[in-house]
Order: structure tokens, then C-alpha cells, then sequence
């Protein structure tokens, strides 16, 4: 019963360019068969017509790259942009949150560079690692063609390694980033899980949301939504399953059908006072908002946190 998902768009993206397929992909499937149908259009296979004057290209290490195949999506709150190089698996990608026309800033939105076809999914992307909550960069929409389905924009953003494990690869600076006449597709997406919250006042990043089915003596069958980071960091809620939409207050540690955990620097936090808003809630979805303190038990440390939301799918 138990949901994994695992925030990383990014794999997703280049993935397609990989012609590889993965469950619960928020990819469009469309723009996976363009892919397939379209890889290397810019020489006039697939629906090369509509790609001839499509162009991708950026500035890094003294040089211009430039994207031989090119291909986005407009799904209905999100667009998805790649460029790629054929002869090597070199991709960008971006994932952002909106389909409209402005500057997508690299603190909400995923920006990121494939050097090449990582399978272990280690990308170079606009996310910095002493300091996430500041902007890395942005990509910015500038026209988007509903009659001829074309999209354009720009971007420039400071790409980090993703594995945090090396410490000896330098950032790369990408900066005069165009993009214009990308064809793209129009498509539906799945709904794919989302958590956040501030701990302190400094946003929680989490690599990964898990969503699980809990009971346990003296407590009623919950729900368990937790997000984790890779150093073991944790925000995390337990609601009883009879809740439904409306609003529930944290009473302690110990409240039958409402608690919350956070571990830091390995330290443990359990719910004091707070509050929970259940916003949505159907057969196989949970939607919601959250603030509280947690208080750890021995030092009666405590630490707020604000901010929370979360969309999951219901296991």
C-alpha cells in the first residue's frame, strides 16, 4: 500500500529523449510519441516542417550550443521544454509550473542540464546546494503561438551538480539562453503528488514523498504523508481516514486522530499546537494545508513550521 514518488522531473524529461517509459511519468505521453516519431526533425523527418526555423541554443564554457532536435508541452498548469543533441544525449529541460506567458523563477520551477544522458539521473540544475531558497536563475516565456502551436522564450541560470556526494565539480554558468518557434504539443496530465512546507522560516526541499496507510495500537487506521530528504531530514503528518474536509487543530503529541513529526540534524520533533485544513478529499486523492510546532520531547526545543500543503494521491 505504500506510494513513493520521487520529485525529480528532470530524469523524466531526458528520459523522453531517451525513449524510455516509466509509471506515473508526469510527462505527457503526447510529447513522448513526437519525440519518437521526431527525434533529429531539424533535418526534416517527422514533422520536420514545423521544426525547420525551431531553435535552441545557450552560451557556456566559451561556446555556443545549439539543439539539434527540439520539443515542448503545454499541459494544462505546466510547460515542458527540451533541447537535445542527438549525437551525444546532451539535453536541457525544463519543467515549469504555469502555461502563460512571463519569468519562471528557478525556485519554484525545475531548470536543468543533461551533460550526458546521465542514466544515474545526475544532471547539472538551477538549484543551489548552500542555499536553495535563492534563485539560481529563471526561464522566461516570451510568446507563445496558439495558432501556429509554436513557443518562445529565453533563459540564463547557474547549473550545480546534483550529486551532493562530490564536492569537486565546479558550477557552470549558462547564460544567453534562446529558445523560438519550438513546436509544441497540447496534452493532460496525471496529477503527481506535491508537499512543502517552511521549517523556521526556510523552505524544506524534499526529494522524496511517501504516502502510506498507518494503524497502530491505540490509534485509528491514518493516513501518513511524509516528506524526506536524502540527509534524513522529515516533515511529516498522520490524520485519521474518517477526517474529511474541514479544519482540525494539533493537540500535542499523543491526539488520536491528528499528530505530525519533524527530524533535523537527526534531532526529533513531535506535534505540539497547530492547525490542519483538509481542502479536498476523494476516493483516491488528499488535499490540504498545514502550520504547527513541534516540540522535541527532552530538550523542549521547538521549531514552527508554516507554509504547508500538500496534494497526494490516496493509497
Amino acid at each position: 500500500m505504500k506510494k513513493i514518488t520521487f520529485l525529480s522531473i528532470f530524469t523524466v524529461l531526458f528520459a523522453a529523449f531517451s525513449f524510455v517509459s516509466c509509471d506515473n511519468e508526469p510527462i505527457d505521453p503526447t510529447l513522448l510519441q513526437q519525440v519518437n516519431n521526431n527525434n533529429g526533425n531539424n533535418g526534416g523527418g517527422g514533422n520536420g516542417g514545423n521544426q525547420t526555423n525551431a531553435v535552441f541554443k545557450v552560451d557556456f564554457g566559451g561556446q555556443t550550443w545549439i539543439a539539434n532536435s527540439t520539443e515542448a508541452a503545454m499541459l494544462p498548469n505546466s510547460i515542458q521544454i527540451a533541447g537535445l543533441k542527438t549525437t551525444n544525449g546532451q539535453t536541457f529541460g525544463f519543467a515549469l509550473n504555469g502555461n502563460t506567458v512571463g519569468t519562471y523563477d528557478s525556485t519554484s520551477n525545475l531548470i536543468a542540464y543533461d551533460p550526458n544522458n546521465n542514466s544515474n539521473g545526475d544532471v547539472y540544475w538551477a538549484v543551489n546546494p548552500t542555499n536553495p531558497s535563492v534563485s539560481a536563475g529563471t526561464v522566461t516565456i516570451t510568446n507563445i503561438d496558439t495558432v501556429n502551436k509554436k513557443i518562445s522564450g529565453t533563459f540564463s541560470f547557474t547549473g550545480y551538480w546534483s550529486d551532493l556526494s562530490v564536492s569537486n565539480i565546479p558550477p557552470i554558468s549558462f547564460t544567453n539562453g534562446i529558445f523560438t518557434n519550438i513546436p509544441y504539443t497540447i496534452g493532460t496530465s496525471t496529477p503527481t503528488d506535491f508537499f512543502s512546507a517552511k521549517v523556521d522560516g526556510t523552505e524544506f526541499i524534499e526529494d522524496q514523498i511517501d504516502v502510506t496507510e498507518v494503524t497502530g495500537s491505540g490509534y485509528p487506521p491514518s493516513y501518513s504523508i511524509v516528506g524526506s530528504k536524502t540527509n534524513n531530514d522529515t516533515v511529516g503528518l498522520r490524520f485519521s481516514k474518517t477526517l474529511g474536509v474541514g479544519n482540525y487543530n494539533f493537540n500535542g503529541p499523543f491526539n488520536q486522530d491528528l499528530t505530525a513529526t519533524c527530524t533535523a540534524n537527526g534531532v526529533l520533533y513531535n506535534s505540539d499546537t497547530g492547525a490542519l485544513t483538509i481542502t479536498e478529499k476523494t476516493a483516491t486523492r488528499i488535499k490540504g494545508t498545514f502550520s504547527l510546532v513541534v516540540k522535541n520531547p527532552t530538550t523542549l526545543q521547538t521549531k514552527t513550521i508554516t507554509q504547508g500543503s500538500f496534494d497526494v494521491e490516496l493509497p
